[in-house]
């Protein structure tokens, strides 16, 4: 079995987590001169480079973002080894769950605290692409998206539908008061917030918007769907989301229902393999949104 320092991946890793030769040096009370050359080591023994120098600045490279996640593991493992020994805590099984950028937060939640119980959750963010890519790698366990893969891709991963809600559209109260009257006619012009083109949510409300032949005007698009409601919870615009979450975004950002829209959004939890073998993702998909 080959064997790795561990000393020196922790240099690396806190490099590329304190952002800098300097701050990982002053945590380890050494030289920066120091990490340097453990940095070059651990670089020496994998046979790739983990960073380049772009500027004063020094970046990771893919092969060291991929390290770096895996250290992120390894060293959390570590703390949790020193808890258990100590008889300070009780070591959960994780779940790393991999969602969709543009998924709705609110519907992300819902999926992800029934897992809570009992299990530690790693959430991360990404493109369809990208997310695909950590599940193929292992990396996450399942994906949370609202597009099932396409059967031809190069990537064979089972989509198990978990849920689905009408779509409707939600503003401030006093931009409802505006638009409300003369809805949906009111649409036309009326400030919306969109998440970027392509995705499966501005597919369908492009539709939706064409079916009910009104031009609203985009003011914004983001991909982060939090983003979009703090922004139309100050005003900003329409923004559109499951018709499920309704009292959420109420409570939370204070955005009123303003109108439905003839037109559904599906979820589905992409799994390397047909059948669930994970208990935590299993009930995560126990049931239906």
């Amino acid at each position: 079995m080959e064997w790795l320092n561990y000393h020196h991946l922790l240099c690396f890793w806190l490099v590329a987590r304190r952002g800098g030769l300097v701050a990982a040096a002053k945590e380890l009370h050494v030289s920066a001169s120091t990490v340097w050359a453990q940095l070059k080591a651990v670089e020496e023994r994998l046979g790739a480079r983990l960073l380049v120098r772009q500027g004063r600045r020094l970046q990771l490279t893919p092969t060291g973002e991929r390290v770096a996640r895996l250290a992120d593991d390894l060293f959390s493992l570590g703390q949790e080894v020193l808890s258990v020994a100590r008889g300070k805590a009780e070591v959960l099984p994780s779940v790393r769950v991999g969602v969709l950028s543009s998924l709705p937060r609110l519907v992300t939640r819902r999926f992800v605290a029934r897992a809570l119980t009992g299990h530690r959750v790693v959430v991360a963010h990404g493109t369809a692409a990208g997310l695909l890519g950590e599940l193929v790698a292992h990396r996450v366990d399942v994906v949370l998206t609202d597009e099932p893969p396409s059967g031809d891709g190069p990537v064979r991963a089972y989509a198990h539908p978990v849920g689905s809600s009408k779509l409707a559209l939600f503003c401030r109260a006093d931009v409802k008061r505006s638009l409300l009257p003369q809805f949906p006619k009111s649409l036309s012009g009326a400030p919306l917030l969109l998440p970027h083109e392509g995705t499966p949510q501005r597919q369908a409300l492009s539709a939706a918007f064409a079916r009910l032949k009104v031009q609203p005007k985009v003011v914004a698009e983001v991909d982060d769907s939090a983003l979009l409601k703090a922004l139309a919870s100050e005003g900003h615009g329409v923004v559109a989301a499951p018709l499920v979450v309704a009292d959420e975004l109420a409570q939370l950002y204070g955005l009123e229902l303003l109108g439905q829209l003839n037109v559904r959004e599906a979820y589905f939890a992409l799994t390397l393999h047909q059948r669930l073998d994970h208990p935590a993702v299993e009930a995560m998909l126990g049931e239906a949104l």
